[in-house]
């Protein structure tokens, strides 16, 4: 359970990043999967809120994703803490900004992160009805929202459902919402986002 759960919430960035990907202002979700087929590439800035009842004020991060289709994709944290996620296929690494010096995270979770792999490739071909969620699309508030509830109550007990907010920007998500329980959540916004440009591998590399 406790790798689960550390999994599910390491994987959780991962998710955001993957879903900015698909079609957003589309009428069903058939419709989503569709406009995800003409997505090449992804770069944009994000916010990231993260809320708890005994946080004053929420804990704020920024920092940018790169994604290159089919499978890779780089997230980055900027500030307050430096660290990177870089996945290349089914291969997931994690690094952290030490001393000026990126340093690669090997803890066990890391591994462990190759599980829901399958998953985020069904996401980011917009595919959100998976062995571990439930998806439906609701049209009100314009321009709709993407409702995704755990299937297994052993998720659900450390993540309620996943909010996608649709923009008006086809194949790009205004923000998504992550719900762990009635007293936190995290959410993230998406900022300058561009598609279809052509990105350096060396983005995908790890970072020096």
């Amino acid at each position: 359970m406790f790798i689960k759960k550390r999994l599910f919430l390491g994987a959780a960035t991962v998710l955001m990043a993957a879903v900015i990907s698909v079609g957003a202002n589309a009428a069903s979700l058939a419709d989503i999967q569709e406009a995800a087929g003409t997505i090449r590439s992804i770069s944009a800035d994000f916010i990231q809120e993260k809320h708890m009842k005994i946080l004053v004020k929420p804990l704020v991060s920024k920092g940018s994703i790169r994604f290159q289709s089919p499978d890779a994709l780089r997230f980055e944290y900027r500030e307050p803490i430096k660290n990177v996620l870089i996945m290349q296929g089914k291969s997931v690494s994690r690094y952290i900004q030490k001393e000026n010096t990126f340093i690669r995270d090997n803890a066990s979770a890391m591994g462990a992160m190759t599980v829901v792999m399958d998953e985020i490739s069904q996401w980011l071909k917009g595919d959100f009805n998976t062995k571990v969620f439930d998806a439906t699309i609701e049209e009100a508030p314009e321009p709709g929202r993407i409702i995704l509830v755990p299937k297994e109550k052993a998720i659900s007990s450390f993540i309620q459902e996943i909010v996608l907010v649709l923009s008006e920007q086809p194949g790009v998500f205004k923000e998504v919402i992550i719900r762990e329980n009635q007293d936190s959540y995290t959410r993230l916004r998406f900022e300058k986002a561009t598609l279809n440009e052509d990105i350096n591998p060396d983005v995908f590399a790890a970072p020096k």
